[in-house]
């Protein structure tokens, strides 16, 4: 099964779905669900009797990413982007007509390290501070972790 096809599907499949989307929050909250799919994908293959940690009344977003690092397979990198974005997520749900922040935006992408630079030279600033690319290159770099562990090669 080819790794880089697969990636194409599926990332279109996201696409699709945030390019829907009305406004930044409402971009963040579909790349947050997105994400948290993966997270589940991914579990789903280490755990396959995850009796109930997942879905429903489950494990929340961070703990699953905190089970997800615990395996090893994940880097700090993307592991600190997730949380960075759940952190902006957190925000957009909890505090009515939330604003996101320049500030959060640049925490986030600064977890990309030196590609957050040609990230912002290279994308336009498309609402939100510029979010959006940002979270592109983290949901490819998620998708691609949970295909291999699945068994794409």
């Amino acid at each position: 099964m080819d790794i880089e096809k697969q990636l194409d599907i599926e990332l279109k499949v996201w696409e699709e779905a945030i390019s829907k989307a009305s406004d930044s929050i409402y971009g963040i909250l579909i790349s947050h669900l997105y994400l948290e799919y993966l997270l589940d994908r991914y579990l789903k293959v280490k755990l396959p009797k995850d009796a109930g940690l997942l879905g429903g009344s489950g494990l929340s977003f961070n703990n699953k990413l905190m089970l997800v690092k615990s395996f090893g397979e994940i880097d700090d990198q993307l592991a600190d982007s997730l949380l960075k974005l759940n952190e902006i997520r957190n925000d957009c749900a909890h505090i009515f007509r939330h604003q996101i922040s320049k500030m959060a935006v640049e925490k986030y992408g600064r977890t990309l390290g030196k590609n957050y630079k040609s990230i912002i030279q290279s994308s336009p600033d498309t609402g939100a501070h510029g979010i959006a690319p940002i979270t592109w290159v983290v949901c490819g770099k998620m998708l691609r972790l949970v295909l291999t562990t699945e068994g794409y090669k």
